[in-house]
């Protein structure tokens, strides 16, 4: 690597200009990689296409729909069955599922439309049987040689007997409808009499599309599954702009759900996002001129863009989408890559002070830079890259592009800062005097004090970690991504509203598999497994399936023959029947409506649940849905969380055990970081932070960003050795020389995240403070754990 190392060198100092061309070049071929980013929210991001889960959710979402989206409609019952109003809902249900991202939309209307439907067919049947009726009597009466008369007599108590019989075995008062006039939409008497009963109480089959007794009403849209995030935002106003248009009267319209929710949160981290990163690149260029007193302290913002085209770029080429966690790369590699540009002026800068020429300062500080920070780099493409042991793509992606960030930085940034440099300095002298940095004292004053007391600090440091470690187990873990997101959003107030008319919103489904799922056996095996499913769990409110819908119309009892169940679901309107039951018969949708849970509490009660199905043979019960793959995959990011750090910290020691083929290299540089994780942990324990699934790969960024630091202090700790210094010398001259730099380059990635801390998405404000605590954490054990950590070992040595 030194070889190769000196070549670069010598390209630079001899072609400086063409080096600049070509990656100016290389920009605009990589810029236009920027173009084919996608942002993806979605499913797809959370858990892999191949995965069972992911596929049974794509079968369920073209069947049955993805999440639901609801339209609360609150008035009086008169107004809300009024037959303008009706009429309007028909319309807006009507425009609705016109759209494209909307698969499905059922309300009140369709029950009360199917009743009028049903008591048509039921008068036209009861008057072709009373007419038989009739016509047989008075025939038996004709032949008997009954007189007009007595045929009119005999006709009149055919009359009265068959609708006392009507209403005794049916409970419909013929005489009453009669006065109540045509079953029809426009026929408010009929119409109220259909949804309302004497007492003025809504009738049970309407209790859940009229809650608070006909004090509201629903109109139940199911989205299409897989619409990015990014898209529903739109889809809600386009929804709100059709139901403004249609003309309802007296009513006061909410549109809330799940969807809603989603799109804010996704405006919301962009906006975040966006803010935070432009406040960051101002903090990092005030930190950069008061902690970084070189010649064109700045030069390492603009070499960084660069960086940041060419990494997102290649993003864009590959085909790795911009998601809630690789989102969070923008501001990490605009830190990481301002830690190398300041990291190589430092060194160069260094080496004009000893007297060095500015070909000769390029040379010796790519030689020696190049490879400190190049193992550094490959220490962190090590931790990065053991996030790809993760299920969820975008974690996966998230480690991808983070080895890839850093590695494209570091290309970069030693190309070109000393391509500048080489064309900055060409009239420049060794003669001119350049002075000391303040900074260069004050980083030995700090070594001084870790050489002087290294078992305290170690003691210290040891006990604080070892107290994180136990402690990390307790520590709380918040996956519901409406607890993660701005708590005073309108779109949350909506849908906690709603909630406290409708009940809740939160369901576990389930997609049902049989050659026939409406048969007798199919659907009582069902039944029976959510009764039991109802009984055992108290989180669970409501089932919603093809069986509770037959028990509903059947008095509670699932039918033995299969005619009648034909017979019930014939008479199920089209509209609900579509979200429960495939056209062919061989699909059907089960949807649990639980109470509001955390994450953790969901996927407990998911892994019960299919625990304990027990359906007949070849009939299957798979968890399907949005909201399952939500559980299954973030409970993933989360749990997963200590082996990635662990395969982690194996895949730095080893990595760098062949870089340095000793031990105690490879422990100097790694043992300060295990304790940071320890540290990290208790630090997050004081503050009460949570685990959420931004702050769940910190772990590998601490091992990152911490190695780094130390790696760049041992290899100038090697160097000074080396030279002949003492190794009390060596590493308090190691740390006074590198030191201002790695201050710098902790402070620039402190400013970077300190933004985040205002943002009002929880997740993202976690994160902040978190990256902000542990790179602090990590500059602290870089500067005082690590030389105490050396000069016990090394003192030990000198004596045995």
């Amino acid at each position: 690597m030194k070889k190769l190392l000196a070549l670069i060198g010598h390209l630079v100092q001899g072609h400086p200009k063409k080096i600049i061309v070509s990656i100016l070049v290389a920009t605009l071929l990589l810029g236009f990689g920027l173009t084919k980013i996608q942002v993806d929210l979605g499913q797809g991001t959370l858990i892999s296409k191949n995965d069972p889960l992911y596929m049974a959710t794509e079968q369920y979402n073209d069947n049955f729909g993805g999440d639901t989206l609801f339209i609360l409609l609150s008035g009086t019952q008169d107004d809300l069955l009024s037959p303008n109003n009706l009429s309007a809902i028909n319309k807006l249900q009507e425009k609705l599922v016109q759209k494209d991202e909307i698969q499905s939309s059922f309300s009140y209307y369709n029950l009360i439309e199917s009743g009028v439907e049903q008591s048509n067919t039921s008068m036209k049947n009861l008057e072709i049987q009373l007419k038989n009726a009739r016509e047989t009597a008075v025939k038996e009466a004709i032949a008997t040689g009954a007189t007009s008369e007595q045929q009119e007599a005999v006709a009149r108590n055919t009359t009265e007997e068959f609708l006392k019989r009507t209403q005794e075995q049916s409970g419909i008062d013929l005489t009453a409808l009669s006065n109540i006039g045509k079953p029809s939409i426009d026929n408010s008497r009929f119409v109220k009499g259909l949804v309302v009963d004497e007492q003025g109480n809504v009738n049970p089959m309407f209790n859940k599309l009229m809650p608070q007794n006909g004090k509201h009403a629903l109109i139940i849209m199911k989205v299409k599954g897989g619409i990015p995030y990014g898209e529903l935002s739109g889809l809600t106003k386009q929804v709100s702009a059709e139901t403004a248009k249609v003309g309802l009267k007296n009513l006061d319209t909410t549109i809330s759900g799940t969807p809603k929710i989603y799109g804010a949160i996704y405006n919301s981290m962009v906006k975040d996002m966006s803010i935070m990163l432009s406040l960051s690149l101002v903090l990092m260029l005030v930190i950069l001129f008061v902690v970084f007193p070189v010649r064109w302290r700045l030069l390492s913002i603009p070499v960084v863009f660069l960086s940041l085209i060419w990494t997102l770029g290649i993003m864009g080429y590959i085909g790795v989408p911009m998601s809630m966690v690789t989102m969070a790369i923008l501001p990490i590699l605009i830190g990481l890559g301002t830690d190398f540009a300041i990291q190589f002026h430092n060194r160069y800068d260094e080496e004009l002070r000893t007297g060095a020429s500015p070909k000769e300062a390029v040379v010796l500080s790519i030689k020696k830079m190049g490879i400190a920070v190049g193992i550094a780099v490959f220490s962190m493409t090590l931790g990065f890259i053991t996030l790809l042991i993760s299920k969820v793509p975008m974690i996966q992606h998230f480690g991808i592009m983070l080895s890839v960030g850093v590695i494209v930085s570091y290309t970069v940034s030693l190309l070109l800062m000393y391509s500048i440099f080489i064309l900055r300095d060409r009239n420049f002298t060794p003669q001119e005097k350049l002075t000391p940095s303040k900074m260069e004292g004050f980083m030995k004053k700090l070594a001084l004090i870790a050489v002087k007391k290294p078992l305290l600090l170690l003691t210290i440091g040891i006990s604080l970690a070892a107290g994180g470690f136990y402690v990390d187990s307790s520590l709380k873990i918040e996956t519901n991504i409406e607890k993660l997101m701005p708590q005073d959003a309108p779109e949350l107030k909506e849908l906690n509203d709603i909630r406290q008319i409708i009940g809740s919103t939160n369901e576990i489904s389930f997609i049902l598999k049989a050659d026939n799922v409406t048969d007798p056996q199919v659907i009582q095996a069902l039944s029976e497994y959510e009764e039991q499913q109802l009984k055992k769990h108290s989180q669970i409110e409501s089932v919603t399936s093809i069986a509770t819908l037959i028990k509903q119309a059947n008095q509670g009892k699932i039918p033995e023959s299969k005619s009648k169940i034909n017979t019930i679901l014939s008479q199920i309107p089209t509209e609900l029947k579509g979200n429960l039951l495939s056209t062919d018969n061989t699909l059907s949708s089960v949807s649990f409506t639980i109470k509001e849970t955390g994450m953790k509490e969901q996927a407990s009660l998911l892994n019960q649940l299919e625990k304990q199905i027990s359906l007949p043979k070849g009939v299957s019960l798979e968890p399907a849905g949005s909201n399952v793959i939500n559980i299954k995959s973030v409970g993933t990011m989360t749990e997963n969380r200590h082996l990635s750090v662990g395969i982690g910290v194996l895949a730095i020691v080893i990595g760098l055990l062949l870089v340095y083929r000793r031990w105690k290299l490879t422990m100097y540089s790694i043992l300060p970081i295990i304790l940071v994780v320890g540290w990290s942990s208790l630090m997050m324990f004081t503050l009460d932070i949570e685990i959420n699934p931004l702050t769940a790969v910190l772990g590998s960024l601490v091992l990152g960003i911490g190695s780094e630091f130390t790696i760049l202090i041992i290899e100038r700790y090697q160097e000074e050795r080396e030279n002949g210094r003492s190794y009390e010398s060596a590493i308090v001259h190691a740390i006074s020389m590198i030191g201002r730099a790695i201050t710098a380059s902790g402070l620039t990635v402190m400013a970077g995240f300190s933004t985040l801390i205002f943002s009002q998405f929880v997740m993202l404000r976690s994160f902040g403070i978190t990256t902000v605590l542990d790179t602090f954490l990590c500059l602290i054990s870089a500067l005082f754990i690590l030389p105490s950590l050396v000069v016990l070992i090394e003192k030990k040595k000198k004596i045995s």
